[in-house]
């Protein structure tokens, strides 16, 4: 069963793609690409890769226009995050603990998960909160990473966030 539906979401994932060169400037069509392609299943393995390698360019690219338009040295910014977690990751677990789906009269839609990810250290364990946009009929570059923030034994070791839309409607 678990084939078939693989099998099924590659053949969605491939006519969406072969609809998009058809109808480049369809919003749906890039909502439903968008859902497909930029999953949370997709996007926590590329975030936990980036912290493990300590790799800024990754995890920055993995972040929406608006954290990139509006947070100040944003690479060093997220050099101090990484730099934060003290000791090689060597087990991580993650789950979605909540999500918000907007939609507007005129056919605007954006979903959005909360996710909560554990990684475990030589040192102890970091908590990592994320607000990850998934999919965005209408501007697709603000897809990505919309807040993050570091915590270990209750304290707050840094956080990043958008200036709006986080967990909510955005323009």
């Amino acid at each position: 069963m678990t084939t078939l539906i693989a099998l099924f979401n590659k053949f969605v994932i491939g006519l969406t793609a072969f609809l998009l060169m058809l109808i480049p400037n369809s919003g749906s069509l890039q909502y439903l690409h968008l859902q497909q392609t930029n999953s949370t299943d997709i996007a926590v393995p590329k975030i936990i890769s980036a912290i493990k390698a300590k790799d800024v360019d990754a995890l920055e690219a993995l972040m929406c226009r608006n954290i990139k338009e509006n947070v100040n040295n944003l690479p060093e910014e997220i050099g101090k995050l990484m730099d934060s977690i003290k000791g090689e990751i060597t087990d991580y677990s993650w789950k979605t603990v909540g999500n918000y789906n907007g939609k507007r009269d005129d056919g605007r839609k954006i979903i959005q998960a909360n996710l909560d990810i554990y990684l475990t250290t030589s040192t102890g364990t970091y908590y990592l909160s994320i607000v990850w946009e998934a999919a965005n009929s209408f501007a697709k570059e603000e897809t990505g990473i919309r807040g993050i923030g570091l915590m270990v034994d209750g304290r707050v070791l840094g956080k990043i966030n958008a200036t709006e839309g986080i967990g909510e409607w955005h323009n």
